[in-house]
């Protein structure tokens, strides 16, 4: 294959990743330490409108997590864990609201 079909091959295929994960760099906002005393930090370049709500990644401790926040009922949603949680800590309140502005 040639350099100009692989170059418009990975430029199309590049072009589905962006699509499907529209926030591929990462830019961590530190909210402050939950109840449990862990770091929360907000991925600032994944926070989008889904259907959901608003959707983002954030970290607990060593753990990142895929939400969906609720802004009306000022809870969030956490795929992995199929839960639904409200805030505990300051850093969990201060995280909606950061992820409820955008």
């Amino acid at each position: 294959m040639n350099k100009a079909k692989v170059s418009i091959l990975v430029s199309g295929m590049m072009s589905i990743f962006t699509a499907v994960y529209p926030a591929l760099a990462e830019n961590w906002v530190y909210m402050g330490k939950a109840d449990t005393g862990e770091d929360i930090s907000v991925d600032a370049d994944s926070i989008y409108a889904g259907k959901e709500g608003k959707r983002f990644i954030y970290t607990i401790g060593n753990e990142t997590l895929h939400a969906a926040a609720n802004c009306n009922n000022n809870t969030w949603y956490v795929l992995e864990y199929d839960t639904t949680y409200s805030p505990q800590s300051n850093a969990t309140q201060q995280m909606l609201v950061y992820v409820c502005q955008y």
